[in-house]
Formats: C-alpha cells, sequence, structure tokens
C-alpha cells in the first residue's frame, strides 16, 4: 500500500496569511493618542508635487512619505473646490452635501444661481413699523420726562400733562425722523451645504479644535470647544467673490475679456494736479438709495511727477511711487449718519507716467469692525481677536485676486506680490495657533497653489495658446516656487508635532493646461436638444448673475430637450421638474440621456484631432444618493487640455463650439475628469492605498484617529 499523501500546509499558510492580511485591514486602529494636524492645499497636483519630490526640491513631503504615506487622491465629480472641500469637511458625496458645483439653476426659472449659498433678508427691530416704533418710543419717553419734571416744579397735575403732550410732539418727530436713518431689514445668509462637519463632532466629545479658511463654512457656525475662520465664500463688502477696482487716466484701456470678471473700470480725467474720484464700496440693499455708497477719494500727483498721494475720505493718505503697494487703508461707507459699514484694501500703483495706472484690491470685511449679521468667525469676537494677535487680514474667501490678473488690470509680479503677501499673513496664524498644544485638532486650507496654477499654468506648457518664452522664463519657476513653500509649511507644523501626533496633508485636486474651450450649449444646439427662437447673441458676466440680468432670452423651451448649466453639467428638460419640461420620465428620460452621453463621448475636435471628453457620468454613477430635483442628470468629465467655457457656464450659445483659450487663467480642473486631475495625500502614519484613496476617505481616517464615531454613514472609508 503506497504511504498515505500529507497535503501541503503552504496553501493552508498562505490563505491565512491573507485573511489575517485583510482583517487587519478591517480591524479598528488604535486611536492617535496626540493631535491630529490637517494641512490642505488647494489644487496642488499629484504630478507635480512627484516630480519635485523626485528632484529632491521637497524634502519635507519626502520626508513625510518616507516615514508615513504618499499617494493621489482621487478629487470628487466634478473636481472643483467647494465640491470637493464640502466632501472633506462632512464625508458625504456632492450627491449629499447638495454642493456639486459653483452654480445651480432654478428649475422653476431656469436662471444660475449660486450653490454654495443663498442670500435672504431678516426684519430688523419692528421692520417697516421702526418709524412709527421710533416716534412713538420718542414721543413717550419725552412725554414722562417732561410730565415728572413738570409735576415736581408745578405740583399740579393737569398743567404738567398739558406741557407734557405739546414737548412730546417734536420728540415724536425728531424720533420719526430717526428711525428712518435705521434699516427696516438686514440681509442674511444661508449655508446651503448639507451634512454636519467632522470638527463640530469632535467638539461635542470634548475635543478641542482650531479651523481655519476650510471653504464653504460661511456664515461660520458656533460649536463647543472650537474656533473656526470661514473660507471660500465670505464675500467682499459688496457682496461679490471678488471686486476688484482699477483707475486709469488712459482713455483707450479696455479690460482683455470684455470684463467677463467684473473689473471696476474708473476713468480718470486727467493725469496731472489734483483727480477728483471715488472708490465704490457696498450696494445699496439697506435703504435703496443712493444704489451704491462711494467714498469721495482724491488723487494728486506730487510736483516731482514720481510720486502719487491717495487721500479717501475719512482715511489716512498715502503717498505711493510706481510698483509699490500701500499698507492696509481702512474705508468707511457711510449709508447714513447711524449706518456706516468698514473696509480694509491695498492700492498699488503701476505707474504714473503716460498714465495713471493704480489697482485697488477687493475691498474686504474690516475684522476688526464687522457688520451685524456678518459673521466670518466662530465665535464672533475670534474676527476681532484675531485682528489684534496676527494684525489685519484679509477676510474675502477668494483672497488672492485672480480676476484683475485675467483683464490685465495687474501684471505678473503685481499678483504674485498679492500672493506672498496672503501667504504670509495665513502662515503667521499658523504658526502662533498651532502651538497651543491643548488643541487636538487643527486644520487649515491654503488657497495659493490653486491661484498660483489657475493663471500660471500657461508657462509651463508650450502647447498653450498663450504661451510666451519670454514670460515663461522669468514666471514659470513660480508655479514650482509656490510648491516649495507650501512643503516648508508642512515642514513648519511638522516641527510642532510630537511621536504620537498624525498629521495628514492633502489637496482638493490637481491641475491641467487648459487650451481648448468647449461649449455644451453650443453642441447641444447643434444637434437638435437646444432649441433656440432668433435674436441677437448674448453674452453672459458675473454682474449679470450677482445683479439678477437676464438669461437664455433665446431659447425655445417648448422644444428643448436638453441645456447646459455650470461647469460641465447637463440637464434634461423634465417635465414635471423644469417649468417649461417636455421630457417624460422613465423611458423617454433614460434614453436621451444615453442618446447624449454616447454622442458625447464619440466627440473629436477637428482642428486637434483629440477627443475633449474623457467620460460622461450619470448622477447614478456619480452619487449613490442625491435629491433628483436638485442634482444635474448628466456629469461632463474633459479630457486634459479642454475645459468648458465661460459663457456656456452661464447658458450663453456662443457660435462656435470650440475656442482656443488665450486668456491668463490657463490652468484649471472644474470641468476636467476627476482621473485627470489627482489631488495629493500625505500622511505620517501608513495608510492603506488600495484600492485608490478619494477625497471621502480623509474625513473617515479623520474621524477613526480621533477615536469618533460618524453621525451618520459616510461615503468613505478609514485608510488605516
Amino acid at each position: 500500500m503506497p504511504p498515505k499523501r500529507i497535503p501541503s500546509r503552504r496553501p493552508v499558510v498562505a490563505a491565512l496569511a491573507a485573511v489575517l492580511f485583510f482583517a487587519s485591514l478591517a480591524a479598528p486602529a488604535q486611536d492617535v493618542k496626540g493631535r491630529v494636524v490637517v494641512l490642505g492645499f488647494d489644487g496642488a497636483d499629484h504630478r507635480l508635487v512627484s516630480e519635485m519630490i523626485a528632484e529632491g526640491k521637497l524634502p519635507n513631503l519626502a520626508k513625510l512619505a518616507a516615514s508615513g504615506s504618499f499617494s493621489p487622491l482621487r478629487p470628487t465629480i466634478p473636481a472643483q473646490t467647494p465640491v470637493s472641500w464640502s466632501t472633506f469637511s462632512t464625508g458625504l458625496s456632492p450627491g449629499r452635501t447638495q454642493i456639486f458645483d459653483f452654480l445651480k439653476r432654478d428649475p422653476k426659472t431656469y436662471r444660475p444661481e449660486f450653490a454654495v449659498a443663498s442670500e435672504g433678508k431678516r426684519s430688523f427691530l419692528l421692520g417697516s413699523g421702526n418709524r412709527a416704533g421710533a416716534a412713538a418710543i420718542g414721543g413717550l419717553l419725552a412725554f414722562l420726562l417732561v410730565f415728572a419734571l413738570g409735576r415736581l416744579a408745578l405740583k399740579k397735575t393737569l398743567p404738567a400733562a398739558a406741557v407734557a403732550l405739546v414737548l412730546a410732539a417734536p420728540a415724536a418727530f425728531f424720533s420719526f425722523r430717526f428711525g428712518a436713518l435705521v434699516p427696516e431689514s438686514l440681509q442674511t445668509v444661508h449655508n446651503n451645504r448639507q451634512g454636519k462637519p467632522f470638527w463640530e463632532v469632535a467638539g461635542e466629545k470634548g475635543i478641542r479644535s482650531v479651523v481655519l479658511h476650510v471653504p464653504v463654512t460661511f456664515p461660520a457656525q458656533d460649536y463647543e470647544k472650537g474656533r473656526l475662520l470661514s473660507g471660500l465664500g465670505v464675500p467682499d463688502v459688496r457682496g461679490r467673490i471678488g471686486t476688484p477696482s482699477y483707475y486709469t487716466s488712459d482713455p483707450f484701456f479696455a479690460p482683455k475679456n470684455k470684463n467677463e470678471f467684473s473689473v471696476e473700470l474708473i476713468r480718470l480725467e486727467s493725469n496731472v494736479g489734483t483727480i477728483s474720484t471715488e472708490v465704490f464700496g457696498p450696494y445699496n440693499k439697506l435703504f435703496g438709495e443712493p444704489p451704491v455708497i462711494k467714498v469721495p477719494m482724491t488723487l494728486t500727483v506730487l510736483p516731482d511727477g514720481g510720486r502719487l498721494r491717495i487721500e479717501p475720505k475719512g482715511s489716512e493718505p498715502v503717498t505711493l511711487a510706481p510698483g509699490e503697494w500701500s499698507p492696509w487703508v481702512t474705508f468707511t461707507f457711510e449709508f447714513n449718519p447711524v449706518v456706516k459699514l468698514s473696509g480694509i484694501g491695498r492700492f498699488h500703483l503701476a505707474s504714473i507716467a503716460p498714465e495713471i495706472q493704480l489697482y485697488l484690491s477687493p475691498i474686504h470685511f474690516n475684522p476688526a469692525k464687522l457688520p451685524p449679521g456678518v459673521k466670518i468667525t466662530a465665535p464672533g469676537g475670534l474676527a476681532k481677536d484675531l485682528a489684534k494677535r496676527f494684525g489685519l487680514y484679509k477676510t474675502m474667501g477668494w483672497s488672492i485676486d485672480t480676476w484683475s490678473m485675467s483683464e490685465e488690470t495687474i501684471d505678473e509680479p503685481t499678483f504674485l506680490d498679492d500672493v506672498t503677501f496672503t501667504a504670509r499673513q495665513y502662515r503667521k496664524m499658523m504658526d502662533g495657533l498651532l502651538s497651543e498644544k491643548d488643541v487636538r485638532l487643527y486644520v487649515q486650507v491654503y488657497e495659493f497653489t490653486d491661484r498660483v496654477g489657475h493663471v500660471m499654468w500657461r508657462f509651463l506648457d508650450p502647447g498653450h495658446p498663450a504661451y510666451d518664452a519670454e514670460k515663461a522664463a522669468k514666471f514659470g519657476p513660480s508655479v514650482a516656487r509656490n510648491y516649495v513653500e507650501m512643503d516648508e509649511i508642512v515642514g513648519d507644523a511638522m516641527k510642532e508635532l510630537g511621536p504620537d501626533d498624525l498629521l495628514l496633508v492633502c489637496s482638493d485636486h490637481g491641475f491641467a493646461s487648459w487650451r481648448r474651450s468647449i461649449n455644451y450649449n453650443t453642441w447641444l444646439v447643434q444637434h437638435g436638444y437646444l432649441a433656440l427662437k432668433g435674436g441677437d447673441e448674448t453674452q453672459a458676466d458675473l454682474e449679470m448673475l450677482f445683479g439678477q440680468g437676464e438669461f437664455w432670452p433665446n431659447v425655445d423651451w417648448t422644444r428643448t430637450r436638453a441645456y447646459s448649466m455650470g461647469l460641465g453639467e447637463i440637464y434634461v428638460n423634465l417635465r414635471g421638474r423644469e417649468s417649461q419640461g417636455i421630457v417624460e420620465a422613465g423611458a423617454e428620460y433614460d434614453a436621451l440621456r444615453q442618446e447624449i452621453r454616447t454622442k458625447l463621448m464619440e466627440l473629436v475636435d477637428e482642428k486637434t484631432g483629440l477627443r475633449p471628453i474623457e467620460r460622461v457620468y450619470t448622477r447614478e454613477e456619480a452619487y449613490g444618493s442625491f435629491d433628483p430635483n436638485v442634482i444635474p442628470d448628466l456629469f461632463v468629465g474633459n479630457s486634459a487640455g479642454y475645459r468648458v467655457s465661460w459663457q456656456a457656464s452661464l447658458g450663453v450659445v456662443t457660435p462656435e463650439l470650440y475656442e482656443d483659450n488665450t486668456q491668463v487663467w490657463s490652468g484649471d480642473h472644474c470641468s476636467v475628469d476627476p482621473d485627470v486631475v489627482p489631488g495629493i495625500l500625505f500622511s505620517s502614519r501608513p495608510l492603506r492605498r488600495e484600492p485608490r484613496p478619494n477625497m471621502a476617505d480623509v474625513p473617515a481616517t479623520i474621524y477613526r484617529a480621533l477615536g469618533l464615531t460618524p453621525p451618520e454613514k459616510l461615503d468613505g472609508v478609514p485608510l488605516f
């Protein structure tokens, strides 16, 4: 009888090892005993970071990768700043946060609206009864005071009452006039993001935190054990995402892009002597008249011809030579003798001769004197405390002005000066606040990596229509220099951390060159999905969006089956959802989406021979859960080199389907497929790399590190 064969144990051991390995991935990791520090760098690109690490240019990030982990991070669909950071804050997909773009549409009117926040009004004091109430209170107080004094002096009730009644009348009149100086209502802002941020959950468990500049956190919400400074979403004093001003005596100057970006252009009557002009402040939403609150200002060319004195009314004058920046200038905008608003801005003088060229930054709310209802910090007093501790600082969410670069009212050196100024202030805050050892959770997002990428990417791409070899040699390295600054900031944080602390460094998306623009509304017209009824071609800009201008003037909704709005989304004109919908839900809806998707994926740009569309997602593929009345029906992800045009994002049909992008704004990600523009994820502790991490995994990992249970099921998983 042959000997009995003993089966090999190797397959069993291998299987057991595999089980233990995967079980270790699923098993809870021990909580981080020390602090959790999260640094976000908007737009930091994985490819660039990888190349610079390999070249030895990012030593701190290289050290972090060697001791812990470094991997690409897949952005949200779409790869946009407010979308991705909203998922970062809550752990929920954009379908659940309902922040899926900068813009959304109102299905009743088809108008574009800001997706991040909504404006409203609330009554102030007695509302429309402020005048009558002031008159009644003033008259009553005067009557009681005079009556009491008269009763003491005259010792008789009736004469005292008569005198008091007579004198109460003028008091009531003047009080009535005073009541007219008090607004009936105040503007309110509602944050549309759904979901609970992880720092609020941490606060409920007694964990102290500091959160700085995370997008979509305005208005700031008070929470336990925490301090927060809002990021992207905070407007300037005009209620815009940034309205810079440009003063020039050149009568022939015109903005580069027909002022799509709403730069306030102020023409000066002269370039010698003293010139009278104005500083444009807030729109008058409190009283209506005048429509815009302005501050008178004089500009004086000094006798030597080489300096300009700038004197806004009520502010300290500043004198600049060409090439110089002013310090912060405080402006007081008077609605009336009672209601005033304080703002801060900085001037930059480009030239005096042959023409005056003077730039004024967007005017920020003064953090030391915030108006009622503008809550940029939690708690509210933190804004003033930060100003006392670190000096005046930019409060506007989009704090680095890219609009003036796009309109070429400032040049590259001026822009980069402002980048340095902005980053330095926020680094100062981090250095001070991160040193507070009782703060167990610290989160800060820097934006400069994104803003520099948007306007300087043309210098990294010789194939870009706006590439200039001479300028590229001078300004192309600015992108890498800002990544070096990112590395230095990470190094500063690493010095503050102990062996038990966890450091995460991430970005919301990467970047790609934007060589060619595509307009989906034009494509929809060409293929019979969007019907026009004739009329002149239109052009939209940001001011139309804020100012309730007319949109879709030439569209025949009775024959339109689909339309595009926002940065890469397509909506079906669905019956019962859109006010003039014609497409039936069910089979017709499904067939239309599939038809549009198939044709878009087959699209080829005849000029380049390239396919501009990388992928088209249905909303079911993009998000597991969503509100069907809010979320678009299709998301179109562009290939590298392409992006949806500015005009297309506002619903405009342009004559040509494609356009060369000759603009300064040359790098982007907004409608680019997420797999084309991955972000970065570093950790001081080893993290799981497969499957590839996505943004929703980051907050899930933070919850695990802090030993916290999320308030609801997240769309990501811990990476430990």
